[in-house]
């Protein structure tokens, strides 16, 4: 008789100790896992999170920085449309005689008549600052195409115009006025009182179209659109356990230097880093008009000053701005005993002067960093205080070379920064 031997069964400690192992072990194997899937998903979450901060830029001493475009535009507070329509257009021939403003009208190629209505008595007026063209808008209308961007070229010698030009990147019109009332008949209007120059639309006549619009709405959505601008922000990403000195010897210059350079390397100490914007990081002028239309000036404060392309760039690290240097012989004085030229590539801060060949500078604006650049375009309230990257500077200021001729950018460096 075959007899079956049992093998005696383990005690119930034992078996307790060996599922304890196994679940430990399974529990191992599961956070393992876990801890991969975390590990990737932080690793693809990175780039994505920081990809809503905009597009990274090129490498350099500015750090890791980002950029995103955005459009403004001026609040309809700021938009004097009665004023602005019974301004008329007004172009400034100084120190100009009636036959040599005649000639300059003949050698844009205008019909022998439109000449005729453009120096007209009433039209064309002797003022103090000089001779003063008043075109009516049935002759800014009738303007032909080529003689009209000559005649604007040649408008915008002289700088106390450049309120009167106002250049419109062509991707943007339909932004601009494509959903405002009445678009298509505004675009026409517009258009009819354009040049084209590259990228850009040229546009005279402000009064001349606002006078065409008849009803407020299309007037208020016309001047939006016309003072939408596009810009864009910056921001520096600073990772945690980063060592800031190189940061803030790049933005530290000026009375902030010593908060930024604390502002860093708090950052840089906290377990995840993070994102500083330009704002935070500009002189107090600056960074109080950074994407904001000038407000009018009090007339009991005396004269207002005219707060264009100079004045923002020579005053970026000024505490109280110094309100003469929109005069081109005070700035160019201050340049002279005050700056050098920049050696290498130009750095936070340095002034580019923008020139034609000739050495007639025709704007001037701040380099910040990877060329973009702290700017004012113009002196009225339609330009605000913005960023620009580099070709879209020089586009829109290339109008004012002549064919073949190309802008030449200069970097000046302050001596006492």
């Amino acid at each position: 008789m075959q007899t079956t031997v049992e093998k005696p069964l383990r005690p119930a400690k034992s078996r307790s100790k060996i599922l304890s192992r196994i679940v430990f072990l399974a529990s191992g194997i599961c956070l393992g896992a876990g801890m991969m899937r975390w590990h990737d998903a932080t690793e693809t979450k990175e780039p994505s999170v920081l990809a809503a901060y905009g597009q990274k830029q090129h490498p350099g001493p500015w750090g890791e920085l980002y950029a995103t475009p955005f459009t403004i535009s001026a609040p309809e507070e700021l938009l004097p449309l009665r004023r602005l329509e019974e301004g008329g257009t007004r172009w400034l021939f100084p120190n100009m005689q009636h036959s040599e403003v005649e000639r300059v009208l003949e050698n844009t190629g205008l019909p022998a008549s439109l000449v005729a209505e453009l120096t007209e008595p009433g039209v064309l007026n002797q003022t103090p600052e000089g001779l003063e063209m008043q075109p009516a808008a049935k002759t800014l209308l009738a303007l032909p195409a080529g003689p009209r961007k000559k005649l604007y070229q040649a408008v915008l010698e002289h700088p106390q115009n450049r309120g009167q030009i106002i250049f419109i990147h062509k991707d943007t019109l339909g932004d601009r006025f494509g959903r405002s009332h009445n678009g298509e008949h505004t675009l026409m209007l517009f258009k009819q009182l354009c040049c084209e120059h590259g990228d850009y639309l040229v546009f005279s006549g402000l009064s001349t179209i606002l006078g065409q619009l008849p009803t407020y709405e299309e007037k208020r959505d016309f001047m939006r659109g016309l003072t939408s601008q596009r810009t864009l922000t910056l921001r520096v990403n600073i990772k945690p356990g980063e060592d800031t000195s190189d940061l803030a010897n790049y933005w530290g210059k000026g009375m902030k230097g010593t908060d930024l350079r604390t502002i860093f390397e708090s950052i840089a100490a906290t377990p995840t880093g993070g994102m500083l914007g330009i704002i935070n990081m500009l002189p107090p002028l600056p960074s109080s008009q950074m994407f904001l239309y000038p407000m009018p000036d009090n007339p009991l404060n005396g004269p207002a000053p005219v707060r264009d392309c100079h004045w923002t760039s020579f005053n970026f690290f000024s505490d109280v701005a110094d309100q003469q240097l929109s005069r081109p012989e005070y700035f160019m004085q201050k340049l002279k005993d005050e700056y050098i030229p920049a050696a290498g590539d130009p750095r936070y801060g340095d002034i580019a002067l923008f020139s034609k060949p000739s050495g007639t500078v025709v704007h001037s604006a701040v380099y910040i960093a990877d060329d973009v650049f702290y700017t004012k375009n113009g002196a009225t309230f339609t330009y605000p205080w913005m960023l620009e990257t580099l070709p879209d500077l020089m586009k829109q200021y290339s109008f004012q070379v002549e064919p073949g001729e190309k802008l030449v950018v200069s970097y000046f460096r302050s001596k006492n920064l």
